[in-house]
């Protein structure tokens, strides 16, 4: 998944830059709908994070994920990656719409949120992000 042309695709790899011991930090990816997902995660995991699990609704998503990234075991539901209480931060890449919902639910799980642009697609969303950001103490990051 490197095609620099289709910017759906591309996914950069770098160098690994460990910021994070192994199994200090794990990871699960929710939402594949765009392909930055990709280049989100090899990102996280340069920097020594662990992908441990990935959720999608469309299984089709979930097996070219896996033939990836073969280390995250697929879940079953986005509430049993929520409810893990060893997953750290959620990678999203959900459509657009859905993306400030997901990290609402993430955060009030107790779990940071990256996700991919656009983050948001009304204002309000923005505003509680914000609102939860300032409660949770939580980071809410956007590739």
């Amino acid at each position: 998944m490197t095609n620099k042309q289709d910017g759906m695709d591309y996914a950069p790899k770098g160098k690994p830059n460990r910021v994070v011991g192994e199994g200090e930090f794990r990871f699960a990816a929710i939402g594949l709908d765009h392909g930055h997902i990709y280049g989100m995660c090899n990102g996280l995991m340069e920097a020594g994070a662990e992908l441990a699990v990935v959720y999608d609704p469309d299984l089709e998503k979930v097996q070219r994920f896996a033939d990836t990234f073969p280390q995250a075991k697929a879940a079953a539901s986005e509430e049993e990656i929520l409810n893990d209480p060893q997953i750290k931060l959620i990678a999203g890449a959900c459509i657009p719409a859905e993306r400030g919902a997901l990290g609402l639910r993430a955060l009030d799980h107790g779990k940071h949120y990256f996700v991919d642009k656009p983050a948001f697609t009304t204002l309000d969303q923005v505003d509680r992000a914000r609102r939860k950001t300032k409660e949770t103490g939580l980071k809410w990051g956007i590739y």
